[in-house]
């Protein structure tokens, strides 16, 4: 007998990840589904798209130019503003978004300012291990689907993510957290360090919990597959929650997509 039966839309499966087309988790999935189950299943399960917007590549630019002045790749004083503005632009570019929007335009006057804060923290790091460095493991033997992640930076003694924000929180976030802890099973010998950037300062939290945050990811791993054990069909998930159309995640865009699916409004 196969391992995997069906009745009508109801299914019993050793792998409900895969019947549902899951191929990895992540730590942003793990949090998603936490923070908001309908936004998970729209997008992971239903097809549901997010635009996304300029804020998005400021981390991005601002980190691509920290590795570039920590590596001394290729790098000088008058090269900074091309490895962080190129950057910008670029992805700016690669998701039709115009860098003379109102938006984008302000993101770009902004960078520098993160660029600097972040220099001035990581100066004292000397130089990177590795950028980036995407992990693919299994967090539990008797979870079947691996968890993937890319780590912004890893230096010989730590794993640091950079998180550039407008306002300084006066805490590290428990998503953070456990993404962190989860980026630890790769390299279990370093410190965990979640570096907030905001235009005026930086403030850097060492993450030390990390086996509560693990099992939170494990625990929470397991509720999911459940969850996704119920029924072969997205649709029918989807009728056992509603979304939090207050939430600002959901974009105007987002929410006339999921209007498809929760379609008794």
């Amino acid at each position: 007998m196969n391992n995997e039966q069906r009745t009508g839309d109801k299914m019993k499966s050793n792998n409900p990840f895969k019947v549902h087309n899951i191929e990895h988790l992540s730590a942003s999935k793990i949090n998603s589904w936490i923070n908001d189950p309908a936004m998970f299943i729209a997008t992971t399960l239903c097809g549901v798209k997010s635009k996304v917007g300029a804020g998005a590549f400021r981390g991005t630019s601002v980190e691509y130019a920290l590795e570039k002045k920590l590596s001394n790749k290729d790098y000088n004083h008058n090269t900074i503003d091309e490895f962080l503005y190129s950057k910008f632009d670029s992805e700016c570019l690669e998701n039709n978004i115009s860098i003379y929007s109102e938006r984008a335009s302000k993101e770009r006057k902004g960078l520098s300012s993160y660029y600097y804060q972040a220099i001035s923290l990581y100066n004292d790091f000397g130089e990177p291990q590795h950028y980036q460095h995407k992990i693919y493991y299994s967090l539990h033997d008797d979870l079947p689907i691996p968890f993937l992640g890319f780590i912004d930076f890893v230096f010989e003694d730590s794993i640091r993510d950079t998180k550039t924000t407008a306002r300084m929180p006066s805490a590290p976030s428990q998503g953070h957290q456990r993404q962190l802890a989860i980026y630890s099973k790769a390299f279990p010998e370093k410190e965990l360090w979640l570096d907030y950037i905001t235009p005026k300062k930086s403030v850097s939290y060492k993450v030390n919990n990390v086996e509560q945050r693990i099992n939170e990811v494990i625990k929470v791993a397991f509720g999911l597959q459940k969850f996704l054990s119920i029924s072969s069909d997205p649709l029918e998930l989807a009728s056992m929650v509603y979304p939090n159309y207050d939430d600002w995640m959901w974009s105007e865009d987002m929410k006339q997509q999921a209007k498809q699916i929760w379609s008794n409004e």
